[in-house]
Order: C-alpha cells, then sequence, then structure tokens
C-alpha cells in the first residue's frame, strides 16, 4: 500500500507544480485542473522511469503535510475558504522544525525523533494539535495530525510518526513564504 501512497503523494506534488507553472499563464481554476491532469499522468505513464523514481527516492515518504499543502494551496485557487497562516505560526514553525532536525541528525544529544516511535507522545502530541486547531479555528494542522496519526497507526508507510506530518523540504517552503510576505 506504501507505493500506492507514494504515487499519490507524487502525482499531487507534481501536479502542484505543474499548477504553479500554469498559474502565470492560464487563470487559476484552470491552472489547477490541467496541473492535476498533468501530475496523474506523469505518475500513471513514467512511474517506472528514473527520473520518476529518483524523485520518489529523494523526497519519500511523502507523508501527509507535503501533499496536504499543495492540495491546500490548488482548493484555495478553486474558491475554498481556506485560513491562512500568520506570519508568527511560520516563524515559529520554522524555528522549532529546525530545531527538531538539529536534534534528529544528532547535533544535540537529545533525540525528539525518537519520540515519533512511542503510542502515549504521538497522542499527546496529536491532541495537542488538535486544541491548537481548536483555539485558532484553524482545522487544517489537526487535519493533518489526525490523518498521519491513522496512517502511523496502520503501518502504511513509516514507523515513525513525524516521517507522516512533517518533511525536510517545509523548511525552504517556509522561508519562501516568508519572504514572499516581506517583499
Amino acid at each position: 500500500m506504501s507505493g500506492v501512497l507514494a504515487g499519490l503523494g507524487m502525482a499531487t506534488l507534481l501536479g502542484w507544480v505543474a499548477f504553479a507553472i500554469l498559474g502565470w499563464v492560464v487563470s487559476p481554476p484552470l491552472s489547477v485542473w490541467i496541473g492535476g491532469a498533468i501530475g496523474g499522468l506523469l505518475v500513471l505513464v513514467a512511474r517506472n522511469t528514473m527520473i520518476l523514481r529518483g524523485f520518489v527516492a529523494l523526497l519519500a515518504p511523502f507523508g501527509v503535510m507535503l501533499p496536504a499543502i499543495a492540495l491546500r494551496q490548488m482548493a484555495a485557487e478553486l474558491g475554498a475558504p481556506v485560513v491562512p497562516f500568520a506570519t508568527f505560526e511560520i516563524l515559529v514553525f520554522l524555528l522549532l522544525y529546525v530545531a527538531f532536525l538539529v536534534s534528529a541528525i544528532g547535533v544535540v544529544p537529545v533525540d525528539v525523533y525518537r519520540v515519533g516511535y512511542a503510542p502515549l507522545p504521538v497522542a499527546a502530541m496529536v491532541l495537542s494539535v488538535c486544541v491548537y486547531g481548536y483555539l485558532t479555528g484553524n482545522w487544517f494542522l489537526p487535519l493533518v495530525a489526525v490523518l498521519g496519526q491513522a496512517l502511523w497507526l496502520s503501518r502504511w508507510g513509516s514507523s515513525n510518526w513525524f516521517d507522516h506530518v512533517t518533511h525536510v523540504l517545509l523548511v525552504p517552503v517556509a522561508l519562501i513564504v516568508l519572504v514572499v510576505r516581506v517583499i
């Protein structure tokens, strides 16, 4: 099943890239549909090519977050009500996530990544994210956390919950968003 999930994740991300590029030349709704079709067709037609397998090897595990962000942005272009993240939220996330990555690669003696294997801390983190979503009225993060937990409990993909709800590409995405907001 993880192959199917990887294919769906890759199709979503390729569709997102096509949508972003097409958005410069066609209307947003049209770019969403054409971009989604391009992403799906590329995965269906080119799934056994070295290039696509290389992208999967480089980006996997996709988890829930990257495809969810892509779908969220594309849905916003179709007119769905999307609550944007505040600049402060993005800054806090960026600082915490970079500290998490530093911890995970062994720069500091505490390895927070290991917590993602344990059921009780994962349940506490998911509950905390759900409370945060309730307090802020933004249900995107709770949905990602709960879906990530469901995949983790089902043993689809990684055996670490953090792999389902985070991705290292979130650092450049967050930085780009912050730079665009400043400009």
